[in-house]
């Protein structure tokens, strides 16, 4: 936690890991944050305060006190609205449907019990982990807890909540913002609200990416390397995703350079470092011509990519 405060001090940038335990951490000098225009962003919050726009800060004049990259993030949100001169009377809809409809939707109560029914598959199934059968007990301690559920309500929100499932899946997440303060989350290819509401996706629209506001606390090479860009397709997005989960026991990768690049890993050993990092980028970039892999679990995957030849120049578009 020390070191962790020691970088946020000295503007230095943390880890995903970092930023995945201390999120909801108030940890974060709000008098330190400035504006899209250079200044203190503290001087929006009386008028944010009138319209409602801040319904998890401490109420009062006094703005000398910590905030969480949770916070800071809707922040830079409503900054970033502010700039684009989006209506205020529907930027207060926005902060309702993250804010508001998850402190009457009970959402902290959902999360845990939707985890619960997940480990306790695992239980029929005889699939469960020790560490997974120690969550369980503490999630069933949690549902009994009713302060510790009301005190979660200022925490959790329908934005959290996104922010977890983008780093925790590893798929591109945001949110678009539509004409009358309409909102539409995405994940990966999956668009979804939960407001019953008719949208066209091809309607104008504020497009903003979760990665963009993570940029400003964790370094973007390995954002890169650990949030798939949504142009990937199935096989690529699989084969990162077992080498994320450290289940690769070969990887045979065939650039289009006619370089070959043989990793033999022996099951008690894992793919990671500069490694890991240079068969993101092949993959990502994809400057392959073909993959073979093989998983711990017994899964093969073998996969090409075709090359178009273009008659003009004679040059292969990959």
């Amino acid at each position: 936690m020390e070191i962790l405060e020691k970088n946020i001090e000295n503007e230095g940038l943390i880890s995903l890991v970092e930023f995945r335990e201390f999120m909801f951490k108030q940890i974060v000098p709000l008098k330190d944050l400035m504006d899209f225009e250079g200044k203190p962003i503290e001087k929006q919050f009386p008028f944010w305060r009138r319209k409602k726009l801040l319904p998890f800060f401490v109420k009062g004049k006094h703005l000398d006190f910590e905030i969480s990259f949770i916070q800071m993030i809707w922040l830079r949100i409503l900054d970033t609205l502010r700039s684009m001169s989006y209506s205020i009377n529907d930027i207060e809809k926005v902060t309702d449907y993250f804010f508001k409809d998850a402190y009457f939707d009970e959402l902290p109560e959902k999360n845990i019990r939707y985890n619960k029914t997940v480990l306790e598959e695992k239980v029929k199934k005889g699939t469960i982990t020790y560490e997974e059968e120690q969550l369980l007990k503490n999630l069933n301690g949690f549902l009994e807890d009713e302060r510790l559920l009301y005190a979660l309500k200022f925490d959790i929100n329908y934005l959290s909540n996104l922010i977890v499932h983008c780093i925790s899946t590893s798929l591109e997440a945001g949110i678009m913002i539509y004409k009358g303060g309409r909102v539409v989350e995405y994940l990966g290819e999956t668009t979804f609200s939960h407001k019953a509401i008719d949208f066209d996706l091809n309607a104008p629209h504020i497009k903003l990416p979760i990665k963009y506001f993570l940029k400003e606390f964790i370094n973007n090479d390995e954002l890169q390397n650990s949030i798939l860009p949504n142009i990937l397709n199935d096989d690529e997005k699989y084969i990162i995703g077992e080498l994320r989960k450290d289940n690769i026991s070969e990887l045979n990768i065939k650039k289009s350079g006619g370089e070959i690049v043989r990793i033999d890993i022996a099951t008690d050993k894992v793919i990671s470092g500069d490694k890991a990092k240079q068969i993101k980028e092949i993959i990502g970039l994809r400057n392959y011509e073909e993959v073979i892999i093989n998983t711990r679990n017994a899964n093969t995957l073998s996969f090409k990519k075709r090359t178009k030849k273009i008659k003009q120049n004679e040059k292969l578009i990959q």
